[in-house]
């Protein structure tokens, strides 16, 4: 058995025997999801990056709606995931995203800009001040919104979901896969959507037999050996309609808008489906080599005698930078105030589930703010917050 006791590993639980083989491997990926997700400290202080962009937008457009979608949404953001915000419902006269940059500048929020404006779907990307947290806002777009909220129904019907896509999340940020147009990799989206359409499988065949104590890590081999060894990219798009799983390209390529060129990654759009989410993933065999060489690793580790191995399982594939755990601690310490509960803390993160916390708003950035606060607040006495998934609409909505 591996002796926690002589691990650094952060998501590592002290006084836990993990034993071996697969059995192991679902304990370290339930307390690598445990360790990642969100603390109420870090989820408020999100909600109040966002309220602080809210209030920018909406002394420019007064009658917009602000609406998050993405990873913080359906509470699968890694702990420096970036936040998306769409801002739906207005018309404007000339450039939008120009003078939200300018706005954002001269405000100070920020200090640089990278508006897209070529991009299929426009975004102004910038990193917020205050928080550091990386921002995307788009406009006018109501799919991301549908996306996160299918995404959500699929989490309740696959509770293993959200564990195996922050584990696949943070293996394929390693791996520098996890950026669509800089390295053609893959989305975040893409991944959830893949694992969707993997488990909807697994479903229909021997998932059902699988024993609890090991369930996850049978799971994450058989998701990395059938993308990484079995899966053919050139004759298969990936579905998640209806019961979901592998559909031939050329039963796809009929519906999709271009017609005529398919993406080596297909993966059909549930909420657009003449839409493929794979078209710009130019580095798709990268990743199936990735996912490959994850398997080969993960499967060495849990066929290893457990007295001849030591140290974690799941390190051999991914690790959490000292950069992250650095900030992480910074934000718990610069905004321990958004939060008004205490827990004992594990591994230096605070551990919490299923807590329901209250919003403090008593964090200034500014004087001429105050105001906007208290009617930021008051539009959210009613709407419950947690810390696990997104729930925010904002004004307008």
């Amino acid at each position: 058995m591996t002796k926690v006791a002589d691990q650094c590993e952060p998501w590592m639980v002290s006084n836990v025997e993990y034993g071996s083989g697969v059995a192991a491997l679902h304990q370290e990926i339930e307390h690598f999801y445990n360790y990642m997700v969100s603390t109420p400290t870090e989820y408020m202080m999100r909600m109040e990056a966002v309220h602080r962009i809210e209030r920018v937008v909406l002394s420019i457009w007064p009658d917009c709606c602000i609406e998050v979608f993405g990873s913080f949404r359906t509470g699968l953001n890694l702990p420096i995931s970036d936040i998306d915000i769409a801002v739906n419902n207005f018309y404007w006269q000339g450039s939008p995203l120009l003078e939200l940059r300018d706005t954002l500048i001269a405000r100070g929020v920020t200090d640089d800009v990278n508006v897209l404006d070529k991009a299929s779907v426009p975004v102004v990307k910038f990193t917020e001040q205050i928080s550091r947290i990386k921002f995307d806002i788009s406009f006018n777009t109501t799919s991301g919104v549908k996306a996160a909220e299918l995404v959500q129904q699929f989490i309740e019907q696959f509770p293993e979901l959200p564990k195996l896509v922050i584990v696949l999340k943070q293996y394929l940020l390693l791996q520098g896969l996890n950026e669509v147009y800089s390295s053609g990799g893959i989305s975040s989206y893409s991944v959830t959507l893949m694992c969707i359409s993997f488990l909807q499988q697994q479903s229909l065949s021997e998932a059902k037999n699988c024993k609890n104590d090991n369930k996850l890590g049978k799971l994450l081999l058989k998701f990395l050996d059938f993308y990484g060894r079995k899966f053919d990219y050139f004759k298969y798009g990936i579905s998640v309609r209806g019961s979901g799983g592998i559909v031939e390209k050329c039963v796809l390529q009929n519906s999709f808008a271009d017609g005529s060129w398919l993406s080596v990654l297909t993966i059909e759009d549930p909420i657009t489906p003449t839409n493929d989410i794979g078209r710009s993933s130019f580095g798709a065999l990268d990743v199936k080599q990735g996912f490959e060489v994850a398997f080969l690793k993960l499967s060495k580790q849990v066929d290893m005698d457990a007295s001849k191995r030591s140290g974690s399982i799941l390190a051999s594939i991914i690790n959490v930078p000292q950069s992250v755990m650095s900030y992480r601690n910074w934000v718990h310490f610069k905004f321990r105030h958004l939060t008004d509960i205490s827990a004992e803390p594990v591994n230096g993160i605070e551990q919490y589930f299923d807590i329901d916390v209250k919003l403090q708003l008593n964090a200034t950035t500014s004087e001429d703010e105050e105001e906007d606060k208290k009617e930021i607040g008051s539009n959210l006495n009613d709407m419950p917050l947690t810390h696990n998934g997104c729930q925010y609409k904002g004004l307008g909505c």
